[in-house]
């Protein structure tokens, strides 16, 4: 296991990057950085947001609040003030106080409590499972590891400004748990919570959606741009169609093939690319399942997917339920409140018995 995370110092704040359209700017996304971070971190969605026609200015993280407003101040099109991690914070603290106004406001990933102590194994999972955006703070001299470590501002007291606001968050942020997250937008403001998503939103596996679901905010704050409501259905209409009560995820999938990769290994350590090889897994998909498991305490890692995992504990005393608990949180929710309910009780107390009854041996020695 690696040692505990330690933050570089800086000699002197980063300086200010930024990104602009080759023709005429839609509008300007002031970003304020989070813990660690430095403005080289946005290179990708700074590229992304140009590309769309949108300005893209990172201030150094000690830059001061003139600063920040200068970004914004003069430009054309619509502006916004972007915020990651303490950034968040930091972009609704000078939103509610005036010193910078903004047509509107996008947080992502704003913590709501101190972060558990990780090691360097530890912050990598829990900030990011891209496995592009790994490497790129693997290589990073400048990145300031430990910085997770350091005790968040707390959620400002002034209320939000009004202006739309733009939550993007994680639904597996070990970081800031996305519920905190939902106790604070307010019912008009827009909430994108991403599916496995992890601490880093703007720069994990799914930063393409997230970047199209920004896209789509700042559209309607430049232009007005939006869908058009479906029409209500019509009463007396065909019958909804009701999903099977039963059904096995491709997350869960994926998680048994890589367990069996890590059982035929025998101890040996395994890396993504060679179980994604081996069983026909996505990469992207294995690298989010990998993180599942290890929180879980089913496997280990050395230094993530790129050093490889192995099982944490003996094939035999590792359930199937087990497995699906890791990956889906429950093993069945059949729950109901009609005449079935009893039933549905009954069939989700015998699949638990029965998924904890069968171990990744079982599973393999049934593959044989």
């Amino acid at each position: 296991m690696s040692g505990p995370a330690t933050a570089p110092r800086r000699t002197a704040p980063a300086a200010a990057t930024a990104w602009a359209p080759e023709g005429t700017s839609r509008g300007t996304v002031a970003v304020l950085t989070g813990r660690g971070e430095h403005p080289g971190i946005y290179a990708r969605l700074g590229r992304r947001l140009a590309s769309d026609g949108w300005t893209v200015a990172v201030p150094g993280p000690g830059a001061g609040d003139d600063s920040v407003a200068d970004a914004l101040t003069g430009a054309t099109g619509a502006r916004v003030l972007l915020g990651s991690d303490t950034g968040a914070l930091r972009a609704w603290g000078l939103a509610a106080s005036g010193t910078v106004r903004p047509d509107g406001l996008v947080l992502a990933g704003l913590p709501t409590a101190t972060s558990p102590a990780l090691d360097h194994d530890g912050e990598l999972d829990a900030r990011t499972a891209c496995p592009v955006h790994r490497g790129v703070l693997e290589a990073d001299p400048d990145f300031g590891w430990g910085a997770l470590a350091e005790a968040p501002p707390p959620v400002p007291a002034a209320a939000l400004p009004d202006l739309p606001v733009l939550w993007l968050h994680g639904d597996a942020d070990p970081i800031a748990p996305a519920a905190g997250i939902r106790e604070l937008a307010r019912p008009a403001d827009d909430v994108a919570v991403v599916a496995d998503g992890v601490h880093d939103v703007l720069n994990d596996q799914f930063h393409r959606i997230v970047a199209a679901r920004l896209v789509l905010f700042l559209e309607r704050l430049a232009k007005g741009a939006r869908f058009a409501e479906p029409p209500a259905p019509a009463s007396g209409g065909s019958r909804t169609r009701r999903a099977a009560p039963l059904t096995v995820s491709a997350r869960l999938d994926h998680a048994l093939a890589a367990l069996a990769e890590l059982v035929d290994a025998d101890g040996d350590t395994v890396t993504c690319d060679a179980m994604s090889r081996a069983r026909g897994v996505p990469l992207n998909s294995l690298v989010n399942v990998m993180l599942q498991l290890r929180r879980a305490g089913l496997v280990t890692s050395r230094r993530g997917c790129e050093g490889g995992y192995r099982l944490a504990r003996r094939a035999d005393e590792i359930t199937v339920a087990d497995v699906v608990r890791a990956t889906e949180g429950a093993v069945a929710v059949l729950r109901g409140t009609g005449p079935a309910s009893v039933l549905w009780a009954d069939l989700e107390r015998t699949v638990a018995e029965f998924l904890t009854s069968r171990t990744l041996t079982d599973l393999e020695r049934s593959a044989r």
